[in-house]
């Protein structure tokens, strides 16, 4: 063999073991990437896609890679990876789903409308879409009207910092800044491990932070927390590091308590340590429910929003809020105020991208559809973590509108602040008439209430150019509603002179009993709402179970009667009857009980609903409904034994299908569980247990 031919095989050997050793480091880069990206350590796995993607053009290493830009917050290196990917004849839905999402975080919602359209061609039976097209052509009908001012405040850092609670004087915080117990860097947001600071507030300044316990902060996650009433009891999230079964680490709730020097040492709240997370506490002022995020099985979406509620010295099995306030989703950071309202960030309903804050509140036995609260709380990025105070002048948000999270204070903005001055009359002499009842209404929202005075004067402080109504009430006067609309935003609003017309108010008088003992239920709360102007009265039933009420005879209510350890009852379209005495049933309850529901009829080896079983399920439905601290667990029977096996079969598939109708009446998925019972001669073909009642 000549010399020239064996440098030729040389080189040739030399080049492939240089090609397979590029392959191999390629390769290396895209498993290490890949290892740190499904440990959710996206800040670090960054790096890796990004060398590879020197190298090649590897469109799933430029998906995940997007991803990480997205998990951490930097979107202009994602909208270029994204705009690449999607010009690419490999792109996907779900591409375009992503690049829409992040345009319209970026304000771009003309374009993102057109990858959501290019998205729903590919996906049409996705019917979430619409409501994605849909906030981005309402979008400019929620502009910034000036009527809050906001800065960030001087607690803030590079690092992220978000509002979690008042406490004492200050605030109770959450930030990723350097600290003495996490020294190492969490890989999913190249930020120290979260802990939680206090912030004395001195005037309208914040003083510098300090931990807020070395008994809580550890070298893993903690935070957000909330405190009682009384700042004796605290309830913070911690993410402990370690790994379930299914290899993620999950969100815990822990609670300790003061015992007037010290913290006691922190222990898992009741429902924690389980194979899913829980997180974001919010307690009530009255220290009775528990609002909480979980990603627990039966919600739906991402995470929800639950509540416990406390019995005793423990609390009730959670409770999701339901549809009206959780999405296919995620509902994060709930904040229950002092006067009922919560409070959550959501990136399921209407808003402006990312998360926004919403506000809802429990009337009727359910919460009303959230309510934007537009800017300057809400941005095209994340905000969230709203907290206020009971007079709503100053409050707190968290955002990362201006790149990572940061806490920022909000007032009223005093330009924008004026006094609406009225008086009440009655019409037929034109004497003043104290103790009406006045409830300030904004965009259907409760905003304030107060009673006239000995003069008739009543006042408000209002935003200047804004449309309210007024509910003014009083027994034997015509409840009215008075729409105010400025003349304009400079001038003064002129005294509201209300002349109240008399009428015929009658006493609504009833007794509440136990329907099995016939005994007098006492102090059972009667709730009486006019269905024309949605106004409350709020009475109850004595040692005799006897109640007396003022109410119009001209007017439909609806009648909510409750007590602790009853089915709650609703009556709807209540019409008064002249000299009829209401005596109304309430049934007990306990845990464990068991309802058969003798209704529910069968073909033999059927499973399919039949009109009465249908009308009976519709029964329990409607129970669950006016009743949503309850929840149940179906067990199916069949009285014809056709073996062990097929009975199993044949039961579950009733219990099954049962429980599905159910959920498809607007009942949570985790409050309705199915069992199959199996044969048994004397009992109905479906039995319910009330699993969980508070």
């Amino acid at each position: 063999m000549n010399r020239s031919r064996i440098i030729y095989f040389l080189l040739v050997i030399v080049f492939a073991l240089t090609g397979v050793s590029s392959s191999l480091a390629q390769a290396h880069l895209i498993v290490k990437g890949d290892r740190l990206y499904e440990n959710k350590e996206y800040a670090a796995a960054t790096s890796y896609y990004e060398k590879q993607l020197e190298k090649s053009e590897d469109i799933e290493v430029k998906r995940k890679l997007a991803d990480c830009y997205l998990k951490i917050q930097k979107d202009t290196e994602a909208n270029y990876l994204l705009e690449n990917i999607v010009a690419s004849p490999e792109a996907n839905a779900d591409d375009y789903l992503q690049y829409a999402n992040l345009l319209k975080r970026i304000r771009n919602y003309e374009k993102a409308k057109v990858f959501f359209k290019k998205y729903a061609e590919l996906k049409p039976e996705d019917q979430n879409i619409a409501k994605l097209i849909l906030s981005c052509n309402l979008i400019n009908e929620l502009q910034d009207n000036q009527l809050y001012t906001i800065k960030p405040i001087s607690v803030n850092s590079p690092q992220s910092d978000f509002a979690s609670a008042f406490y004492k004087n200050g605030l109770v915080f959450v930030s990723g800044r350097k600290n003495r117990t996490s020294r190492q860097v969490d890989g999913r947001s190249g930020e120290y491990y979260l802990d939680m600071y206090y912030s004395e507030k001195s005037g309208d300044h914040f003083l510098p932070p300090t931990p807020f316990s070395e008994d809580f902060n550890t070298k893993y996650h903690e935070g957000p927390a909330c405190f009682s009433s009384n700042e004796k009891f605290i309830f913070f999230t911690r993410n402990k590091g370690t790994l379930n079964l299914q290899g993620k680490s999950e969100l815990n709730l822990y609670t300790a308590r003061h015992n007037e020097n010290n913290w006691d040492k922190a222990e898992l709240f009741q429902f924690s340590g389980q194979s899913y997370s829980m997180g974001h506490p919010s307690i009530s002022k009255d220290g009775r429910h528990l609002y909480f995020i979980s990603n627990m099985d039966g919600g739906y979406g991402g995470t929800d929003i639950y509540v416990c509620q406390k019995i005793g010295f423990a609390w009730s099995r959670p409770i999701n809020c339901g549809s009206s306030i959780n999405t296919d989703g995620n509902e994060m950071f709930p904040f229950i105020a002092e006067d009922g309202y919560l409070y959550f960030a959501s990136d399921g309903h209407i808003g402006f991208g990312g998360l926004d804050i919403f506000k809802s509140i429990f009337e009727q036995n359910e919460w009303t559809y959230p309510v934007n609260l537009g800017p300057p709380f809400n941005s095209s990025k994340d905000d969230f973590g709203y907290l206020i105070r009971k007079n709503k002048d100053i409050g707190y948000f968290s955002s990362n509108r201006n790149g990572s999270d940061d806490i920022f204070e909000f007032h009223q903005n005093p330009d924008k602040i004026q006094n609406l001055k009225g008086r009440l009359i009655a019409s037929t002499n034109k004497e003043a008439l104290k103790d009406v009842e006045l409830i300030l209404m904004d965009n259907l929202s409760k905003e304030n209430s107060t009673k006239s005075d000995k003069n008739g004067l009543f006042s408000f402080d209002i935003f200047k150019g804004k449309n309210y109504s007024l509910i003014v009430r009083k027994p034997g006067y015509k409840t009215k509603r008075i729409l105010y609309f400025p003349s304009s935003e400079q001038t003064a609003p002129k005294q509201l002179n209300i002349a109240m017309d008399t009428t015929h108010w009658v006493q609504f008088k009833g007794n509440i009993i136990d329907q099995f003992s016939a005994r007098p239920v006492e102090e059972a709360s009667i709730q009486i709402i006019n269905q024309t102007y949605k106004s409350n009265s709020l009475c109850f039933s004595d040692e005799y179970g006897d109640f007396t009420e003022d109410i119009d005879p001209s007017k439909t209510y609806n009648i909510i009667i409750q007590k602790e350890g009853y089915f709650t009852k609703v009556i709807n379209n209540y019409k008064f009857q002249a000299n009829k005495f209401e005596q109304i049933e309430l049934q007990k309850y306990s845990g464990n009980q068991y309802m058969e529901l003798y209704g529910v009829e069968y073909d033999a080896g059927s499973w399919e609903l039949k009109e009465n079983t249908i009308a009976e399920l519709n029964n329990l439905a409607g129970l669950l409904k006016v009743n949503p601290h309850i929840s149940v667990e179906i067990n199916g029977f069949t009285t014809q034994d056709k073996g062990k096996k097929e009975n199993r079969l044949l039961c579950e598939k009733r219990a099954k299908i049962a429980t599905e109708y159910i959920i498809s009446k607007g009942i949570t998925p985790n409050r309705v569980q199915y069992k199959s019972a199996g044969y048994d001669s004397g009992r109905s073909a479906l039995v319910v247990k009330l699993s969980e009642a508070f």
